[in-house]
């Protein structure tokens, strides 16, 4: 006779938007939907390998027809799959033991497998939250946003060359890239109807900079840093101590300026969150960007008088 944690549980809905799922299934986590690519899955897979940031082992990426299984070591790293050149291969070992690689599609990614990690949605407690946990929220966030900027690229994209993904000021999903500077990339955002006052990235002396070298002088090449691109409460499982148990939705995950990573965030609605970033989490002005030190300067004038 089975026992009762042999007979499959239902499936119970975590969140859904349009097309988009996310399922608790037989003890995973099941993410499926319309349009989907490979880069989240890569995104988990690449920072499970790298950092010490949590988050959910990928075990298996679905397309219609066929099924990619993540390979793990003892020591819960990935064993077979390679990034390269844009492309993303699975490792395998024929009859005589030597190696073999089986290209995969970036697109037409049907659903994506992985663990669940426990803990409550930082959105559902926050109201809660004492100062204790938000010291301890806090600490983790400003120790996992440092292990991600260790990881540095040249130009403004997804993992492995992948397009950089926004949500336009109009709701709409839009892709792009990969770019070579912020100057592309603004670009970028101003033809995709984002409201360039509102975000950190915008920098219009920096273009004037742009603007005046010689054609043929040598450009600074700046550097871009492994992001999230979506750390809100929705985002963050915690644990009863405020501690971070994972963090999850990687869908805009990539490499983007230095301060993507607070304008993204900071966009969430949820009262105190926004100030409860500045003050413990991205303390440095630089994290900041352009026109969010400007209004906070003007905020701090306007306090100054009474």
């Amino acid at each position: 006779m089975a026992s009762k944690d042999d007979v499959p549980q239902p499936a119970r809905l975590i969140y859904q938007k349009g097309t988009h799922r996310v399922e608790y299934v037989d003890g995973k986590i099941v993410k499926s939907g319309e349009n989907f690519k490979i880069y989240e899955a890569l995104s988990l897979i690449f920072i499970n390998d790298n950092t010490k940031v949590p988050v959910p082992k990928v075990r298996s990426i679905h397309y219609e027809d066929k099924r990619l299984d993540v390979r793990y070591d003892e020591a819960g790293k990935s064993t077979n799959i390679l990034l390269e050149n844009g492309k993303v291969f699975e490792r395998n070992l024929d009859k005589e033991g030597r190696p073999t690689w089986t290209h995969w599609e970036n697109d037409r990614v049907d659903k994506i497998t992985m663990d669940y990690m426990g803990g409550e949605a930082l959105d559902s407690v926050w109201e809660d939250f004492n100062k204790d946990q938000q010291d301890v929220l806090a600490g983790d966030l400003r120790l996992y946003v440092a292990e991600l900027r260790k990881l540095k690229d040249t130009q403004i994209a997804a993992l492995n060359d992948g397009p950089a993904r926004i949500i336009s000021d109009c709701q709409q999903l839009q892709e792009g890239g990969p770019f070579r500077s912020r100057e592309e990339f603004n670009n970028f955002l101003r033809e995709n109807s984002m409201d360039m006052r509102r975000q950190a990235s915008w920098d219009d002396s920096s273009q004037e900079d742009d603007s005046s070298q010689d054609d043929d002088a040598p450009r600074r090449h700046e550097e871009f840093f492994f992001t999230h691109g979506d750390i809100v409460p929705r985002n963050i499982p915690v644990d009863g101590q405020g501690k971070i148990t994972a963090l999850v939705d990687w869908e805009f995950a990539g490499y983007y300026p230095k301060d993507w990573e607070y304008s993204r965030a900071s966009r969430d609605p949820t009262p105190g969150w926004k100030d409860f970033l500045c003050t413990q989490v991205f303390q440095d002005k630089e994290d900041w960007g352009c026109s969010e030190m400007k209004s906070r300067n003007v905020r701090s004038a306007d306090r100054s008088f009474y």
